[in-house]
């Protein structure tokens, strides 16, 4: 082990904040889990944050926020009519 490569002092690993923020019932954690396995509980926090996205959404489109769309790829013709040589072949 080079200096660079040295262990921090006390020989611990150091750890991310993130991961001591992250609890086991985010709704993360739920949607990863099998939904027959999803209790009542389980069931009303994913109803609940639902419902709080829904909000949001209509808040920010209240406030004329949309997020910006992307124009629709026009219909090609199905009729188009390709020479062998059009296609390198």
């Amino acid at each position: 082990m080079n200096s660079a490569e040295q262990a921090p002092a006390g020989g611990q690993i150091p750890q991310s904040q993130l991961l001591a923020e992250a609890s086991e019932d985010s709704l993360s954690e739920l949607f990863s889990r099998d939904p027959e396995g999803f209790t009542r509980q389980d069931r009303d926090q994913i109803v609940a944050a639902l419902r709080a996205q829904r909000a949001r959404w209509a808040a920010a489109e209240a406030e004329g926020k949309k997020a910006p769309r992307q124009p629709k790829a026009k219909a090609t013709s199905s009729s188009t009519s390709l020479d062998l040589e059009d296609l390198g072949l």
